[in-house]
């Protein structure tokens, strides 16, 4: 039986050099570095470590190609940061999901799409499903127009587009369902 291709382990400090390394990639860099958290990197970096402490409720992931380290995922409810939910004004209880490939070399390849569905099938949804929260969203910033893409290829839905405070654009708030994606994964198989 082969390995899967996609997976995802829970980032540990032991990761964080690795992570630094990705998030100063230009192509991170441009939708990371958002020049609300300084000094960049390091406050980013510090807000992983108090994710791995247990003191951030956001729980960070690395996501593996084959074995290999490739970026990072990150799940929360999004009702744990009130002034996002209020942003967002969602009228439903949800995850909200970000991430990134750090590896230059694999941007463009299409594996964000289908990295995105296998986390939210094995590792988000999975994680609230005692919370019964079935719906994530996921905001790029309205400029990020190859992310918006592989969103919707990974099955996400355009809600509208949200200013969050704090963020230099407006974000291109999407959302999927359990149910939904489950479609997703099921017609790509065809």
């Amino acid at each position: 039986m082969r390995a899967p291709l996609y997976t995802f382990t829970p980032l540990r400090e032991v990761d964080l050099a690795l992570v630094r390394r990705w998030l100063l990639e230009p192509h991170v860099a441009r939708w990371w570095d958002d020049g609300t958290k300084a000094p960049y990197p390091d406050a980013e970096i510090a807000d992983y470590r108090e994710a791995i402490l247990g003191r951030d409720p956001t729980y960070r992931y690395l996501a593996y190609i084959s074995g290999q380290p490739v970026g990072i995922f990150q799940h929360y409810r999004v009702a744990d940061s009130p002034e996002y939910e209020n942003a967002l004004s969602l009228d439903e209880d949800a995850i909200g999901l970000d991430l990134f490939i750090g590896e230059p070399s694999l941007i463009g390849r299409g594996h964000g799409p289908r990295m995105l569905r296998e986390f939210l099938g094995v590792v988000a949804f999975g994680f609230w499903l005692d919370k019964d929260i079935t719906v994530c969203v996921i905001g790029p910033s309205v400029s990020n127009l190859s992310a918006i893409r592989a969103y919707e290829k990974a099955g996400f839905r355009f809600v509208r587009d949200v200013v969050v405070p704090g963020e230099p654009e407006p974000e291109h708030l999407m959302r999927l369902t359990r149910d939904e994606l489950a479609h997703v994964a099921a017609s790509s198989m065809q």
